[in-house]
């Protein structure tokens, strides 16, 4: 406790790039506890077609399961729908959380195989191999929370909102009205995860803002009032198609309103101490001259 206090006598300078370090870290480390992962992810997210392989091996006898299923005139957005229901019914559903142990993950068509199963951003690599070796366009694109197919005869493997990011034949393209999508693609993600690790990075945020001598009625005030906006938003954001926009928006006003009580407090306790920072005693007034 005492090099609490101590650290809390330095200059506002020091005191909030560290606070700001340790919860990034603490950040970091729940959503990716594997940092080689992340650093493979964002490589691929640089160039999101990198990992579309349409001469991938292991695609081949799915390719031509399709293809035998094609009757002469079949038309493109039917052939959509057969590689969109054949690349679910062949690959199972799961979290990146409970194939690869991280938050998010964007994985080659090598590593679904291995895998066996995988959620939208993998599904959708798959698909849109398929659908490049069949002869389509295919591109992918995001929301923030899903990932689909875009071809040149339509989108497929459920497109989601207008999406934020692109890819293109190098690189990508960002949509930046996109960035209203944030909170309902926070709550998306955030209900799904590990309630424990969310969890500790709520702990860890609640301990930065602590400083000394603010009492305990503010501080688990705080902490009450951040649990019940992260419960807020878990619920409202469940569903990404349907969302519940007023509980996503009631949790978000609730954690920013338990952050900013104890910044508050901590605030005003600091100035009630500061002229006794140097530990000085109160001046007594003078006696009166008798």
């Amino acid at each position: 406790m005492s090099l609490w206090r101590r650290f809390h006598q330095r200059r506002w300078f020091v005191r909030w790039p560290a606070k700001g370090f340790v919860l990034a870290a603490t950040v970091f480390f729940v959503c990716f506890p594997y940092p080689w992962l992340f650093v493979r992810h964002v490589r691929r997210w640089q160039d999101p077609n990198s990992v579309v392989e349409p001469d991938a091996p292991q695609l081949a006898p799915w390719v031509d399961e399709v293809q035998a299923q094609n009757k002469p005139g079949t038309q493109p957005p039917q052939v959509l729908r057969q590689v969109e229901s054949f690349v679910y019914d062949h690959v199972p559903y799961a979290y990146d959380w409970e194939t690869w142990g991280v938050a998010d993950y964007l994985p080659t068509v090598a590593e679904v195989f291995e895998k066996g199963q995988e959620d939208c951003d993998g599904r959708a690599v798959i698909a849109a191999s398929m659908l490049r070796k069949l002869g389509f366009r295919a591109d992918l694109v995001t929301d923030f929370a899903h990932v689909w197919v875009r071809t040149d005869q339509g989108d497929t493997m459920s497109p989601g909102r207008p999406p934020a990011v692109v890819a293109q034949e190098r690189g990508f393209k960002i949509n930046y009205r996109a960035v209203t999508d944030l909170i309902p693609a926070a709550a998306y993600g955030l209900s799904p995860f590990p309630l424990l690790r969310e969890a500790i990075i709520l702990c860890v945020l609640w301990l930065l803002l602590l400083a000394p001598g603010v009492g305990r009625a503010v501080p688990l005030a705080s902490l009450a009032g951040l649990w019940i906006g992260l419960e807020f938003m878990r619920f409202g954001g469940e569903q990404w198609k349907h969302p519940v926009s007023w509980m996503q928006w009631v949790g978000t006003l609730t954690i920013l309103l338990s952050v900013g009580l104890l910044l508050v407090r901590g605030l005003r306790t600091r100035a009630a101490r500061r002229p006794f920072a140097a530990g000085a005693a109160p001046v007594s007034p003078p006696a009166a001259a008798s």
